[in-house]
């Protein structure tokens, strides 16, 4: 990115040192040079003046808008009529005799110096209007781009703050539960739930956390939403990974869909089974769950606004490098998410 700022100034050093010099020796600069050095020094002064100039000033200008389009525009003409004075210069050619013993310049050399002149100032502007133009469209698209940037921050903070009062209303409601029926197993549960705790604000501020950590955040999830289940529905959770568990993640991302499957898959009057399966295979990440559908869920299969969070969340983050499928499939409830985390 800092290479990419300098560019514009880059392109300035190569045309004010290669480029100008390097067209300026295609007129007979030498010879010149020994009739009016004077001369040469000022056409060169004056190319680089109206480079700078139409860089610095003008050019940004011109993309301000309001009275100071017009400024810009009364520059461009003091630099024409500058140029038009420079041609009007007179060049101490060497006088030549003629026929009638008067001296006086040849007309061809003084229209030569004209024609360069000119020539030289309609690459200077028409090169230095590109620059600009080109500078002030990467500006613009930078700020657009912070702008956008914001926005998003934005909106991911919103998402984070539906995200965890959503997960302290179902691990608290897990514990009151335990309370109430005076579970021996509650303050293991409450262990678990501090623990919980710990991590979520230990890591949902950060960008990404190892996927392994996170897939450790869902296990214990898991674990203390055991507690408040019938015995006879049977959670399965699996995780299978290669190196590549080391790759980092957005934090509670995944944690939505598990919440679901607790929160519409699971029975108090009915047995069964739901399966939580992470796979992380050369850099992506397969995530897989299926509950069954409940009565209550069959006529709704939004599932709320948990899951339209996470995949906004999806699309801020990871745009284009993910799949997400939901919905019924016969007598169960799926999700599948498939993520490029390289």
């Amino acid at each position: 990115m800092w290479q990419i700022k300098k560019l514009p100034f880059y392109i300035d050093l190569v045309f004010c040192l290669v480029l100008l010099p390097a067209m300026i020796t295609l007129f007979p600069i030498e010879r010149w040079l020994v009739n009016d050095s004077l001369f040469v020094y000022l056409l060169v002064s004056w190319l680089y003046i109206v480079y700078i100039l139409n860089r610095r000033l003008t050019m940004p200008l011109l993309f301000i808008g309001n009275r100071r389009f017009l400024v810009a525009l009364v520059l461009i003409l003091l630099t024409l009529a500058g140029t038009y004075f420079i041609t009007r210069y007179q060049m101490e050619i060497p006088f030549h005799r003629m026929h009638s013993s008067r001296f006086r310049q040849p007309v061809p050399k003084i229209k030569l110096q004209q024609q360069a002149v000119w020539f030289l100032y309609i690459v200077v502007m028409t090169f230095s209007m590109a620059v600009g133009l080109l500078t002030q469209l990467y500006h613009q698209i930078m700020e657009r781009q912070a702008v956008e940037f914001e926005r998003k921050k934005a909106e991911l903070a919103l998402y984070k703050a539906q995200i965890n009062p959503h997960f302290l209303f179902n691990s608290l409601n897990t514990l009151y539960a335990m309370v109430l029926t005076g579970s021996a197993q509650v303050e293991d549960a409450f262990t678990q739930f501090i623990g919980l705790m710990k991590y979520m604000y230990a890591n949902n501020t950060k960008d990404k956390i190892p996927v392994c950590t996170e897939v450790d955040y869902i296990r214990q999830y898991i674990g203390l939403q055991k507690y408040r289940i019938p015995r006879d529905f049977q959670i399965h959770f699996s995780y299978h990974h290669d190196e590549t568990d080391q790759m980092g993640i957005v934090p509670m991302i995944l944690i939505t869909f598990v919440e679901n499957v607790f929160k519409h898959g699971v029975s108090s009057q009915h047995a069964g089974e739901a399966f939580v399966d992470i796979r992380m295979e050369k850099g992506e990440l397969l995530f897989s769950t299926r509950n069954p559908l409940l009565n209550h869920h069959r006529s709704n299969s939004s599932k709320g606004i948990g899951i339209e969070n996470c995949r906004k969340r999806l699309d801020l983050l990871y745009p284009g490098r993910y799949t997400l499928m939901t919905g019924a499939e016969g007598e169960e409830y799926v999700v599948t998410l498939s993520l490029a985390l390289k």
